[in-house]
């Protein structure tokens, strides 16, 4: 995030959600970037759109994303072109019902298919293997 907001990293913390826009992840192909944020406590990013190589690093390691473009750009207008953060805001994310909740507003999301979902749940797709061939990770 250093060309966006060098003071982001500073700013953020475990079980913070990471709201962005349009085809978030483009030009990171390493894992690290899904990597990072995982190690960072952050339990979801939701975005207007992915990348699709972030998409398939970010399953592939069990990190949760979500697409929902109405929120991205509510958010966005709220918070003002220059800001990156809104500090002290909840959101809540109900995956039954495939609804974010912010201030009061509510924005649907689809389901996740059924593989992001088996990889998320088993914490990525090496405890997903290990699972199906009955070993334990190390």
């Amino acid at each position: 995030f250093d060309n966006y907001d060098p003071e982001l990293p500073k700013k953020i913390n475990a079980g913070d959600v990471i709201v962005g826009g349009a085809n978030f992840g483009t030009g990171s192909s390493r894992e690290q970037a899904v990597t990072a944020l995982k190690a960072k406590g952050i339990p979801l990013v939701i975005a207007a759109s992915f990348s699709q190589t972030y998409l398939r690093n970010a399953f592939n390691n069990g990190f949760l994303c979500i697409e929902q473009p109405e929120l991205a750009a509510h958010l966005k207008k709220e918070a003002g072109a220059a800001k990156s953060w809104i500090p002290g805001e909840e959101i809540e994310v109900d995956f039954t019902q495939g609804l974010v909740t912010w201030r009061g507003d509510r924005f649907h999301f689809p389901a996740l298919g059924t593989v992001p979902q088996s990889l998320v749940v088993a914490g990525g797709v090496e405890n997903f293997v290990a699972r199906k061939l009955g070993l334990q990770r190390i």
